[in-house]
């Protein structure tokens, strides 16, 4: 994350901001700090390539085991929330997301940055520490933020009891791949692939999420 941060222009319409960190980050040893550090910065370059498109301000660490950025497409949120899960594996990470302005210049990363919706993600974030929850909260004024924790909850508790090879199955799915490719790539029967796409409760899932995105975009268009 060597380039510069230009600043853009003040932007007045709600957004989503994006406060993560890593649970039970104190815990990690002087010696294996630097590994996790590593692996946390390398992770959060593949976030800010992936979503390029869907960020405002592109997501920076700012606290050593904590990121911020600000979102500009809020539809992009479940995939987040799904590689944030599935594709870190130092550490679990917590997620606050907070909706409102941003007062002040919107750099290209998310540093310096002020603003209600900044405010309410910091207090998502705690809520989640407090509160342990996981898969993101979600605050801010003149938003459903009963039916968007509904949806963060029960998703991540879909998530959280799949086998690693079910959450495999399920990504490639997610990505589009036929169930036939995905036999291929994991040198499976088609049969074998079939059952771990029923045993996950693909079909569920999908509804859950594709109802996660709506609402979330919804808020966007409304704003």
């Amino acid at each position: 994350m060597a380039e510069g941060n230009k600043k853009t222009a003040i932007s007045r319409k709600p957004c989503f901001a994006l406060i993560g960190d890593m649970v039970g980050s104190r815990s990690i040893t002087r010696g294996e700090r630097p590994r996790a550090q590593a692996q946390f910065s390398a992770f959060i370059d593949l976030l800010n390539e992936r979503y390029k498109r869907a960020m405002l301000s592109r997501f920076a660490i700012t606290l050593g085991d904590e990121f911020q950025g600000v979102i500009g497409d809020a539809s992009a949120i479940p995939g987040m929330i799904w590689d944030v899960e599935t594709e870190f594996r130092a550490r679990v990470l917590r997620l606050g997301f907070g909706y409102g302005t941003i007062d002040t210049v919107i750099p290209k990363f998310a540093i310096n940055l002020d603003g209600p919706a900044l405010h309410e993600a910091r207090a998502a974030i705690e809520e989640a520490k407090a509160k342990k929850k996981l898969g993101g909260v979600f605050r801010g004024e003149g938003i459903p933020a009963t039916e968007l924790n509904g949806f963060a909850r029960l998703l991540w508790f879909h998530r959280a009891r799949r086998t690693e090879q079910q959450l495999k199955v399920l990504g490639m799915l997610r990505q589009g791949m036929p169930q036939v490719k995905i036999a291929e790539r994991l040198r499976q029967t088609p049969q074998a692939v079939y059952d771990h796409v029923k045993s996950a409760g693909w079909e569920a899932y999908r509804e859950g999420e594709a109802g996660f995105a709506a609402a979330l975009l919804a808020i966007g268009k409304g704003a």
